[in-house]
């Protein structure tokens, strides 16, 4: 009998499949001379090799899909995140909030506004609908009449089914896909009654019993989501034939943000009474719409979330839950008390970042507390703050060969400009990353074939906005050793062209155009721009130039250029990390780039 060494379980392919085959037989003295290629065994061997083919690639497709990091299909992520008990996020309905004032004659005021009432808007020429969430009522001691209200992108829709009598864990699958399951309100509806029961949704199975009038959600295999109920036990069950409505918003997510301009598409008194138009004023252009949670994000958050277990203990317990509950939080880092300089005990502090919103708006931070309040640890109290960013400023050098392209210096120009942007989207813009000098260098280099060599210069900066014609004092840390080859004494009156470990933008002082500079023995002084030169007019803080930290005092600015106040130093370690609520970026406004031709 042939030996079994002959047969490979490594090589899985057709080819190594086949000679494996042919080995095996080859062993066997019957077949030690016989000619396979040319003889009717071949197709039988190939029938074989492409069933073992077939086979090992089914059986290790299935093998990947088992396993929530190795899955690759939607259906089989959902169904292991099922198992962690996690509900994949739905798309979430772009949110702004509006001021409607109108004028009426009043005759059947107070006036309802419907839930589900209509307004229009247009972003880059496509036409949304936003509704009203909820039923207002709207009164007035005036012929004059307004109401503030929070609406949201997309329309209501309902699903109505019937509950099976006898049945026990009956699923009811929602209609739409593009569903936001924050909208959700499930009514049931008992015996014929014109009046139901709403039904929560149950987030947890603490403190459930059999009267408890809560719903279940869970996600199915091809991306829609299922309702159930309790079984009596866990949960109250509805009777049988019972009405079950299914109210919800129907989102086209992210593409709902942007809307600034709204249009009322109904009558606010229902009873055409309006004596004026209607005014329309946006409060809060559209935010935080977003699309269904993606694959990986699933794969990310699953697993944490089963390990937080609903609560927050450690650091990261608070970042999987906020961030797993809020869709709109692009980035976020939580971090002890402990780890302050000094330390602060009995604190967690949590740095958000929000996609598409500058700094972190009192109505989130509320929200976000609200959330946490029966999930942190007694005697821990969580403090939101801003992310402090820290800005790369690029001036690079290109040289490129002129002789292998045929492409313009503007063109050369916006690719390696797309390099940069690229390297930042893909590397930064996050807690708790490193920016490596060496690997953007790299992707310049490699932006485009004709780049022969590029020598890049980094700087680094914070901006901030101090209350202008008010005594202010600004606190900066960079977190980082400065360059000590510039500490040399420099004049009250230099060229302007010197360069400092410190360098601010321009701003007025005194109705003087002013920058502020070191004098290379620690302190920061304002430098009076003169033509071409920089003379000083007072000390005004201090720098250290091993911890990378600037402290201004009692500074009072008439005005800054630009949007904000830009401190700017040169950093010993052109690698830069990001430390505790810090995230480092790249602007693109701040990105300069030289080309050189060469001919080689």
């Amino acid at each position: 009998m042939a030996a079994n060494n002959s047969i490979s379980l490594v090589d899985l392919d057709f080819l190594s499949i086949k000679n494996s085959l042919k080995n095996f037989l080859r062993d066997n003295e019957q077949f030690q001379d016989y000619d396979f290629e040319d003889s009717n065994i071949n197709m039988l061997l190939e029938v074989l090799a492409i069933n073992g083919y077939r086979t090992a690639f089914y059986q290790n497709m299935l093998l990947n899909e088992s396993f929530l990091d190795s899955a690759i299909l939607r259906n089989s992520v959902l169904s292991r995140s099922k198992e962690l008990n996690y509900l994949p996020k739905s798309a979430k309905s772009a949110r702004a909030r509006v001021k409607v004032t109108f004028e009426a004659s009043g005759d059947n005021a107070p006036y309802t506004i419907a839930k589900g009432s209509l307004l229009s808007t247009s972003i880059k020429n496509d036409t949304f609908t936003f509704t009203i969430p909820s039923t207002l009522v709207v009164a007035s001691a005036n012929s004059t009449y307004e109401f503030e209200t929070d609406i949201f992108e997309g329309y209501f829709v309902s699903d109505t089914f019937t509950y099976p009598a006898g049945q026990i864990n009956e699923t009811f699958q929602i209609s739409n896909r593009a569903v936001d399951t924050d909208s959700l309100t499930v009514t049931v509806y008992e015996d014929g009654n014109t009046a139901g029961v709403n039904y929560v949704r149950a987030t947890s199975l603490l403190d459930l019993d059999n009267t408890s009038e809560v719903y279940f959600i869970e996600p199915t295999g091809v991306g829609y989501y299922n309702i159930l109920f309790g079984d009596d036990n866990i949960g109250k069950r509805p009777k049988g034939d019972s009405t079950i409505v299914l109210n919800y918003r129907v989102t086209q997510g992210f593409d709902g943000n942007g809307a600034r301009v709204f249009s009322l598409e109904f009558d606010p008194t229902s009873a055409d009474e309006l004596t004026s138009a209607v005014t329309v004023n946006t409060l809060q252009s559209s935010i935080d719409g977003v699309e269904e949670e993606s694959l990986e994000s699933i794969k990310y958050n699953a697993p944490r979330h089963f390990q937080v277990q609903e609560r927050a203990v450690t650091a990261t317990d608070y970042q999987s839950i906020l961030r797993s509950q809020f869709p709109e939080i692009r980035a976020i880092y939580a971090y002890g008390g402990e780890d302050l300089s000094p330390p602060i005990y009995g604190r967690v502090y949590i740095s958000v970042d929000i996609s598409d919103v500058d700094g972190l708006p009192d109505s989130k931070v509320e929200e976000y507390r609200k959330f946490l309040k029966n999930r942190t640890t007694f005697g821990i109290v969580p403090f939101f703050t801003e992310p402090s960013f820290t800005y790369v400023k690029v001036d690079t050098k290109v040289r490129y060969n002129i002789n292998i392209t045929t492409k313009s210096q503007d063109t050369i120009s916006a690719i390696v400009r797309d390099a940069i942007v690229q390297f930042r989207d893909d590397n930064l813009d996050d807690f708790n990353v490193i920016f490596r000098a060496s690997r953007l260098e790299t992707e310049i280099d490699e932006s485009d074939p004709s780049i022969v060599s590029s020598i890049t210069d980094l700087t680094i900066y914070k901006k901030t906005t101090p209350t202008i014609g008010e005594l202010v004092n600004i606190d900066l840390d960079f977190g980082t050793q400065l360059r000590t080859d510039l500490l040399t004494d420099k004049e009250d009156s230099h060229p302007a062209d010197i360069i400092s470990a410190l360098q601010t933008s321009n701003f007025y002082y005194k109705s003087e155009l002013c920058t502020m500079d070191d004098d290379g023995a620690g302190n920061v002084r304002i430098m009076k721009i003169v033509g071409g030169n920089h003379e000083r007019v007072t000390d005004i803080g201090s720098i250290d130039y091993t911890t990378g930290r600037i402290e201004i005092r009692d500074i009072k600015i008439d005005s800054y250029i630009g949007q904000s106040l830009r401190f700017f130093v040169r950093p010993e370690d052109p690698d830069l990390a990001a430390q505790l609520n810090n995230i480092v970026s790249i602007e693109e406004n701040e990105i300069d780039i030289t080309l050189e031709e060469l001919r080689e």
